[in-house]
């Protein structure tokens, strides 16, 4: 490595904020965000906890002054991010955060009394009232925007990461970070400007395409199994014919990581998984949080035996509501194989959406992407959760950590050496009903 890599790898260590000296400014300027799949896990090193959230502090420490930083979450905890937002805000970049209102942290407090809150200035942090574009629900979306940071512009991030600590202790999660798409970029931006105005939107829906990538915005309104964004998503699906390494052995492979997964619409999406795995497809499933009949659709047998699926919610500690407090809060799924007319489709979903009806009634997202080694990237993740840190639904074996020793008068069912069942409530500090 020559002495101008060696610098710059140094800036992204230490993640440099632009500024200072010709020299200092030139380093940042070099830097640019790492693109593609990001993933934490919340069973590893602090180093893996916080991998996410990483990449989200480092584009904010290379934000150029006059740039805009736009961050849109359901929730926000993190003095460290919001001191580093702070930070860029005084040295002028400009700052624009949208939070949902169903917690007010002091993270919260810090930015609001640092940027003020008035929307029409270029620096400023709001509270929506439950949604910020949508007649019910919550603002759901995870979305930062960078305009310039490093050496980069038109940067979008987007996947199921709060800026908060459950979500690097607590939670699986992922983030996707494209740079230099301008029209994507555009999209977002315009989505943005929308939940800013606090006011219902007209259309509340919209699907968007673009060449390489697709966005499905919500709230869906009147949603059906024929309407469903999902079901849409997953009818142009054929099991055989997959091409050029694609797929698993000629079979369209389908991989799903959802946090939360029930109701009617959780059936009848598990019911049309159900149907492409008899049908040929390699599918497999996951979830945190499943709904009874979901479980029972998805696990129905077909004449090629039952969908492979595991369970990853785990209750580890001796809380009185004895809530699940370690568990996946992805909401993606990976299609590799025959996509309609295309016969080596790689496909990646990710976003805010859970397949639950709160998944499609507030400020949600789904970001379709396309690429191989983007597809690799998510099944990687998906294959270390299901070998790893998941346990069979309906079967032994599998990760099942000791139960934790409480006291006696708090025994409860599911203290027992062989795990945690897969219907645990989930409720109290570490869970976002979400």
């Amino acid at each position: 490595m020559g002495v101008l890599g060696a610098l710059a790898m140094m800036v992204t260590l230490l993640g440099a904020a632009p500024g200072g000296s010709p020299a200092q400014a030139a380093k940042a300027k070099r830097w640019e965000p790492p693109t593609g799949g990001f993933f934490n896990n919340p069973w590893g090193s602090k180093d893996v906890q916080f991998h996410i959230e990483r990449q989200i502090v480092a584009a904010i420490n290379h934000a150029h002054k006059g740039s805009y930083i736009r961050i849109a979450v359901y929730s926000f905890d993190r003095v460290n991010v919001a001191q580093r937002l702070i930070e860029a805000h005084k040295r002028g970049v400009h700052v624009q955060v949208l939070h949902n209102d169903h917690t007010y942290t002091k993270a919260m407090r810090m930015l609001k009394k640092a940027l003020g809150t008035n929307r029409e200035k270029k620096s400023w942090d709001y509270t929506c009232k439950r949604g910020c574009r949508s007649v019910q629900g919550v603002l759901h979306d995870k979305i930062y925007l960078f305009e310039h940071t490093g050496g980069a512009k038109n940067v979008v991030m987007t996947g199921s990461h709060n800026l908060t600590r459950n979500s690097t202790v607590h939670q699986f999660n992922d983030l996707l970070v494209k740079k230099d798409v301008p029209r994507l970029y555009g999209l977002m931006l315009d989505l943005f400007r929308e939940l800013k105005r606090d006011k219902t939107a007209k259309p509340l829906f919209k699907h968007q395409v673009l060449k390489d990538f697709q966005l499905w915005v919500m709230p869906h309104p009147r949603t059906t199994a024929a309407n469903d964004p999902i079901m849409k998503i997953l009818r142009p699906v054929q099991c055989r014919g997959a091409r050029d390494g694609t797929g698993t052995k000629g079979r369209t492979k389908i991989r799903v990581s959802m946090h939360s997964w029930n109701g009617d619409r959780g059936t009848w999406i598990a019911r049309r998984l159900r149907h492409l795995y008899a049908d040929g497809c390699d599918v497999k499933v996951m979830w945190a949080l499943g709904g009874a009949t979901m479980k029972k659709t998805i696990g129905a047998k077909t004449p090629r035996g039952q969908v492979p699926r595991h369970a990853n919610g785990y209750d580890t500690d001796c809380d009185e509501l004895n809530q699940v407090d370690m568990y996946s809060h992805q909401k993606y799924m990976t299609i590799s194989g025959r996509y309609g007319k295309d016969r080596s489709a790689s496909l990646v979903f990710t976003g805010s959406s859970n397949w639950t009806h709160s998944g499609i009634s507030g400020d949600e997202m789904i970001m379709r992407v396309r690429g191989a080694g983007l597809v690799k990237r998510w099944n990687r993740n998906f294959q270390n959760i299901w070998e790893n840190w998941s346990r069979p639904v309906g079967r032994p074996g599998g990760f099942r950590p000791t139960p934790p020793l409480c006291a006696t008068d708090r025994a409860l069912p599911q203290r027992s050496t062989t795990g945690t069942p897969d219907d645990l409530s989930f409720s109290g500090q570490y869970w976002e009903a979400d």
